[in-house]
């Protein structure tokens, strides 16, 4: 058990509401019989759709959102043993996957994940990696989980909009579909893939109902804003999905 717990979002004043990336911290930090084992599956299944930070500090941990367009921290009252218990593990899996490739106080590095339940093929569902550093030493506790970007000279670049106005790059060789044909209410997922020595790795995997559209390339144009380009680009798949792949 790791406890009870109520999660604290701290973001602009309009997103009084929990956003989906709150929800799925809490479903990873809710107590189940897994424990820290279940706890730190979760939180690496999360760089599937996400990058964060994670930091104990001042008493309790803080997760931050990276690459958000508005700023997102969430609060999450654990005690320091079980923050450390968490990274404590992740280096186990590194030195599982890559014996004696981390120490137990800090490392970084790619892990490979399990690939999400699909109950599907392994042909259809490939692993997945994700890029992971970490602290873990008494003045300092902190967790990084970003998107692989191993071999990304030679990938193609990948962007997706997504429905919460979040944009995301992935780097990639292949864009694939991917469904549970059992499951009536699952519309599928995008899931991009990566070409390595081992066949097919699993970069990223969005689900259908939470993109407006994938592109190959970056949008964004020189000399013009960001955001306007985004939201261009996003008006234009919303009008005629072929704008996108």
């Amino acid at each position: 058990m790791i406890g009870n717990r109520e999660f604290c979002t701290h973001s602009e004043p309009h997103m009084i509401h929990a956003t989906l990336f709150a929800d799925r911290v809490q479903m990873a930090f809710h107590p189940t019989q897994r424990g820290v084992v279940g706890l730190v599956d979760d939180l690496l299944g999360l760089c599937r759709h996400y990058q964060l930070q994670m930091r104990f500090q001042d008493g309790h941990g803080v997760i931050r959102r990276l690459g958000a367009e508005a700023e997102e921290l969430l609060d999450i009252p654990v005690p320091k043993s079980v923050f450390r218990a968490a990274i404590a593990r992740v280096a186990a899996i590194f030195n599982e996957q890559r014996p004696e490739s981390v120490t137990p106080y800090r490392g970084e590095g790619n892990i490979t994940l399990l690939p999400p339940d699909l109950q599907c093929s392994e042909k259809e569902s490939p692993p997945s990696t994700c890029y992971v550093s970490f602290t873990n030493t008494p003045l300092d506790q902190h967790l990084e989980i970003r998107f692989s970007s191993s071999s990304a000279g030679d990938k193609n670049l990948f962007t997706v909009l997504l429905r919460d106005k979040r944009t995301v790059t992935v780097f990639g060789d292949a864009l694939q579909y991917v469904q549970n044909s059992s499951n009536l209410t699952d519309y599928g997922s995008y899931g991009i893939l990566s070409r390595t020595d081992r066949g097919a790795v699993l970069m990223a995997l969005f689900r259908v109902s939470e993109v407006i559209g994938v592109f190959s390339g970056d949008i964004r144009d020189p000399g013009v804003l960001e955001e306007t380009k985004r939201e261009t680009q996003r008006q234009k798949a919303l009008a005629d999905e072929r704008q996108g792949i």
